[in-house]
C-alpha cells in the first residue's frame, strides 16, 4: 500500500519496504518529488517536471497550486471548452505518482492512504478522496499531514512494528511545525512507543512557501519598474518569470547573507541584489502569521513550551532560517530536521498505511500503531437564537477534541404549528455561522399538526476517529426522528462525480515522457 504526500508544490509517493523501513519511490526522473503541476496539451496532459518547464512558456496552458482550491467547484483554468475542478488537477497528479510507483515497483498499486493538511475541513477531505478515486485509487484512509510526520519521526529510526521505543523509552511530546510550498499547520503530539496522541492543531491552508515567494516577486516587480518603467507582472509570462526568480533567490537566502539578481524581460535587464535581512523584512507579516498561530493553539489548549520535549521542522520551507530562529526565540528549544522535511510526510503516511493491515497474533496486537486524532474545526448544528432573531452555530464538538467524540444537545421548535424540522449541519466558522462549510442536513418532515411553540429536539452528534459522523435528530413528543451519516470513506458518486470520471477519461493522461 502506498502511503503520497499529495503537496501543494511538490508531491512524494513512498511505501513500507520488506525490511519494515519506509521508504521514498522515485519518479520516472529518478527523482525523489515530483512537481504538482499538470500541463494541457492539445493531444495529452502532462504532469510534473516537464509541466513545470512550461509554466514559463505557456503559463495559460499550466495548472499550479491546485491543492489550495480544493472543496471548489472549478479551478481558474480552461482549456478548450472545458473548465476543470481542482479534484480533476489532483487526480492527475495521483495518477502519475501511482504509475511512477508501478514501473519502480513493478506489480499494480491500487490502496493509498494520503495526507492532507490538518486545518483542511471535511469538504476538502472528501474532494481529495474524490481526487484518489479517479486516479484509480483505493484511498484506505486520509492522515493529518503534522500526524504523519510524527509518525515518521517516532518510529523511522527502527522498522515498523519492532516495538522499539526511539526515543530512549520514555514518553516525549512533540510540536510539528509544518510550512510547505502552500499550506502550514501545527501539531502537539504525544509519543509513547507506538503510541500517538494529538493533543491539538491548528493551521492554515492558504499559507505557504509560495507566499514568501510572491514577496520577493513583489519586490522584483517593483525594481523592475524603477529601472525600465516596466513591469512584468502585467504578463503571464512576466509572471510566472517573477515567482520562478523569487524561487532560486528564497533557496539561496537560505544559504547566504545575499545573493545577487539578474533577470531579463521584454528586452530589458535588471541587475541588483538582496540581503537576508531584506528578504526577511519583506516577508515579516507572513512568519508573524505562523507565530500567532503557535501561540493561539499552546494558549488555547493550555499547553505551556516547558511540556514540549522537542519541535520538529516539516515542509521545505522550514529550510528558511528565519523559521528556525523564531520557534528557538519562542521556545527557548533547538528546532530539529530529525525527519526529512521533503519525505518525512509521505513516510508516516506509508507507515500508517502498513500499519492498517489486520494483525492476527498478539505480538503483532502488542507493537501495532494506534493514533488518537482531533477534529481540527468547531462541529455544530445552524440554529436560531430567538433573542437576536438571527442565525447561530451552536458547536456540538468543539475543536481539538479527542475523537471518538459524542455530544447531545437539547433544542426547540421556533413557531406555532411547525411541520418540519432541519438540522443543518456545519464544520468551522464563526458563532453565525459565517464562512462554515455545509456538510450535511438532517430532516424531519410531516410533523403532527399544531405542535406547540418551543416543543423539544434532541440532536446526537457522534464524531468517530476514521472521520465518520453520525447526526441522529429526533421529536420524542411526536415520536419521530431521523438519522444522517457523513462517511467520507463512501467512494464517490453523484452527479458531480460522475461528470468528473467523464471529464477525466477523456484527458488522455501521458504516461511516459
Amino acid at each position: 500500500m502506498l502511503g503520497i504526500d499529495l503537496g501543494t508544490t511538490r508531491s512524494v509517493v513512498a511505501f513500507v519496504n520488506a525490511k519494515g523501513e519506509p521508504e521514498t519511490i522515485r519518479n520516472r526522473e529518478g527523482e525523489f518529488t515530483t512537481p504538482s503541476v499538470v500541463l494541457f496539451e492539445e493531444d495529452c496532459v502532462s504532469v510534473g517536471k516537464e509541466a513545470l518547464k512550461a509554466v514559463a512558456t505557456v503559463p495559460e496552458k499550466v495548472a499550479r497550486f491546485a491543492k489550495r482550491e480544493m472543496g471548489k467547484d472549478e479551478y481558474p483554468i480552461k482549456f478548450g471548452d472545458q473548465c476543470y475542478s481542482p479534484e480533476l488537477i489532483q487526480a492527475a497528479i495521483l495518477e502519475r505518482l501511482r504509475l511512477d510507483a508501478e514501473a519502480r515497483l513493478g506489480c499494480t498499486l491500487r490502496k493509498a492512504v494520503i495526507s492532507v493538511p490538518a486545518y483542511f475541513d471535511e469538504p476538502k477531505r472528501r474532494a481529495t478522496i474524490d481526487a484518489g478515486l479517479l486516479a484509480g485509487l483505493k484511498v484506505e484512509a486520509i492522515i493529518n499531514e503534522p500526524t504523519a510526520a510524527a509518525l515518521a519521526f517516532g518510529l523511522e529510526s527502527k522498522p515498523y512494528g519492532s516495538g522499539v521505543d526511539p526515543i530512549g523509552g520514555q514518553p516525549c511530546t512533540v510540536l510539528v511545525y509544518d510550512l510547505g510550498g502552500g499550506t502550514f499547520d501545527v501539531s502537539v503530539v504525544a509519543l509513547d512507543g507506538t503510541q500517538f496522541v494529538v493533543k491539538a492543531t491548528d493551521g492554515n491552508a492558504r499559507l505557504g512557501g509560495m507566499d514568501w515567494d510572491k514577496c520577493l516577486a513583489t519586490w522584483l516587480d517593483d525594481q523592475f519598474a524603477a529601472s525600465h518603467a516596466c513591469r512584468p507582472s502585467t504578463t503571464l509570462v512576466g509572471q510566472s518569470m517573477l515567482m520562478r526568480e523569487s524561487e532560486e533567490i528564497k533557496h539561496a537566502l537560505s544559504a547566504r547573507n545575499q545573493c545577487k539578481v539578474r533577470i531579463a524581460f521584454d528586452g530589458f535587464q535588471l541587475r541588483t541584489e538582496i540581503t537576508r535581512t531584506k528578504f526577511e523584512e519583506l516577508s515579516a507579516h507572513l512568519l508573524d502569521r505562523t507565530r500567532f498561530t503557535v501561540r493561539h493553539l499552546l494558549k488555547g489548549n493550555a499547553i505551556a513550551w516547558d511540556a514540549i520535549d522537542r519541535i520538529i521542522l516539516v515542509g521545505g520551507s522550514t529550510r528558511m532560517p528565519q523559521v528556525r530562529e523564531l520557534l528557538q526565540r519562542e521556545s527557548g528549544k533547538e528546532p530539529e530536521f530529525t525527519v526529512s522535511a521533503d519525505e518525512a510526510v509521505a513516510h508516516g503516511a506509508a507507515i500508517y498505511a502498513a500499519s492498517l493491515n489486520e494483525v492476527e497474533s498478539e505480538d503483532e496486537k502488542k507493537t501495532q500503531i494506534r493514533v488518537t486524532d482531533v477534529n481540527a474545526h468547531d462541529l455544530g448544528v445552524l440554529g436560531y437564537d430567538r433573542e437576536t432573531k438571527r442565525r447561530c452555530n451552536h458547536v456540538m464538538i468543539k475543536r481539538n477534541t479527542s475523537l471518538p467524540a459524542s455530544n447531545v444537545s437539547r433544542f426547540e421548535t421556533i413557531r406555532e404549528n411547525q411541520r418540519s424540522v432541519a438540522v443543518e449541519v456545519v464544520e468551522g466558522g464563526d458563532k453565525r455561522g459565517k464562512s462554515s462549510a455545509r456538510i450535511g442536513k438532517c430532516l424531519i418532515d410531516d410533523l403532527p399538526a399544531n405542535l406547540p411553540l418551543g416543543t423539544p429536539v434532541d440532536v446526537l452528534f457522534r464524531y468517530e476517529s476514521d472521520g465518520l459522523i453520525t447526526v441522529k435528530a429526533s421529536l420524542p413528543a411526536a415520536g419521530r426522528q431521523a438519522n444522517l451519516t457523513i462517511d467520507r470513506a463512501v467512494p464517490g458518486s453523484g452527479d458531480k462525480f460522475n461528470k468528473m470520471k467523464d471529464i477525466y477519461a477523456a484527458l488522455g493522461l501521458q504516461e511516459d515522457d
